[in-house]
């Protein structure tokens, strides 16, 4: 668990943080002081609001490792973690949930981007989506599937190709050279008849 406390009586402030499977190794507050990222032995980042305790969004994926160190970039819309996987991640920490017209990728060029999303995010609501992420599909590290809103299969990853993974939640991987999907002729939706040429 994570805690708040009061510096000047010593005492908890609201109830403790709960949430993390794992031990909590690292914890850092936004640059306003209204979110706390935290980051754990059970691989994973978490952001909450700090005026409730809540957690905001869903975990965010992609470390195969104990999360050691977190922290937001001075303007907060970033947020930099390190792990015992020997990567260094930097992810999106942008408050918005508007994911109409956004591109999908598992690249860092945008140019291998799935632009037209339509199909994929067609019946799911905002609430589907988690706030801290740029776009609302993730890789399931155990199960090795990418899932979308309402826990859609998309398409599953083999094993030795799980490590280091650009997922469409993480803007940078250090060091680079991990696997990566070009999406931009992908045949999907009701057009994936469309995925063998003539």
């Amino acid at each position: 668990t994570v805690r708040l406390w009061d510096a000047g009586t010593g005492k908890p402030v609201g109830e403790p943080l709960r949430g993390h499977t794992d031990s909590v190794r690292s914890v850092s507050f936004s640059p306003d002081g209204t979110r706390i990222v935290t980051g754990s032995s059970d691989r994973t980042v978490r952001l909450w609001d700090a005026g409730t305790g809540k957690p905001v969004g869903e975990p965010l994926q992609g470390h195969t490792h104990s999360v050691l160190s977190v922290s937001f970039s001075p303007d907060g819309t970033r947020i930099v973690t390190g792990s015992l996987d020997r990567t260094v991640r930097l992810w999106d920490a942008g408050k918005s949930n508007n994911w109409n017209n956004h591109l999908i990728r598992f690249s860092s060029n945008s140019i291998h981007a799935l632009c037209n999303t339509y199909d994929l995010t067609e019946g799911a609501s905002h609430d589907d989506y988690s706030s801290t992420s740029s776009t609302p599909f993730i890789l399931n590290h155990d199960s090795g599937w990418v899932v979308g809103p309402t826990n859609r299969l998309l398409f599953w990853v083999p094993p030795a190709s799980r490590h280091a993974f650009y997922n469409p939640a993480t803007t940078l991987v250090i060091p680079g050279g991990g696997p990566e999907l070009d999406l931009s002729c992908m045949a999907h939706g009701q057009h994936w008849q469309k995925c063998r040429e003539e």
